[in-house]
């Protein structure tokens, strides 16, 4: 009898330790799903870019943006942007269940104490606008045309060689960290100054 209580704990340890294993890599996948698919491209991924990049990566990226942030107000903008990644985009949505990419920059810089427009383009004319070769962490970059801007992000800094920006790209998507493709590039400003 002593012999199958031991074979019946051993059985029953066995069982927990596959349980608490199969459930950490629950909880790890869960707690790095927001990483995984961080890095997409605007215009497709001819270079395999998601591949080459890991969340130790991107969360050194974001680290750097906000030490090396030209304010505490683009810092801050940095800082309240990083952590809504994963949250999906909801057109027109200004959070706090989910932004559009102006949502996102405006709530952004409303966390930093700094009002800026609701859309794109009206971000893009309140300015000051800045050279795109002088880009520093936390500044809006713009996409579209002068009459119209059709999206904004906010500006990381690089990866690889790469410029990297944070943003809310689209509907059926997540706020995420996207590369600073040139395509319709158009302009940036500098909110914090």
């Amino acid at each position: 009898m002593p012999s199958r209580i031991a074979a019946a704990c051993a059985a029953f340890f066995l069982v927990l330790v596959v349980l608490v294993a199969a459930a950490a890599s629950a909880v790890t996948a869960v707690a790095t799903r927001p990483f995984a698919a961080l890095w997409h491209a605007v215009v497709g991924d001819s270079q395999h870019l998601e591949h080459e990049f890991g969340a130790r990566q991107y969360v050194a990226l974001v680290a750097s943006a906000e030490a090396h942030a030209p304010t505490r107000a683009a810092a801050e903008a940095v800082a309240f942007a990083a952590r809504r990644i994963g949250m999906p985009y909801i057109w027109g949505g200004a959070g706090p269940v989910g932004y559009d990419c102006s949502g996102l920059t405006q709530a952004a810089y409303a966390a930093a104490g700094i009002d800026i427009p609701r859309t794109a383009t009206e971000q893009l004319r309140s300015g000051p606008v800045k050279l795109l070769s002088r880009l520093r962490p936390g500044d809006l970059v713009f996409y579209g045309n002068p009459a119209f801007a059709h999206h904004v992000a906010i500006y990381l800094g690089a990866l690889g060689g790469a410029g990297v920006v944070l943003d809310a790209p689209r509907p059926g998507e997540v706020i995420r960290l996207d590369p600073l493709a040139a395509g319709d590039l158009l302009a940036a400003t500098s909110p914090a100054g």
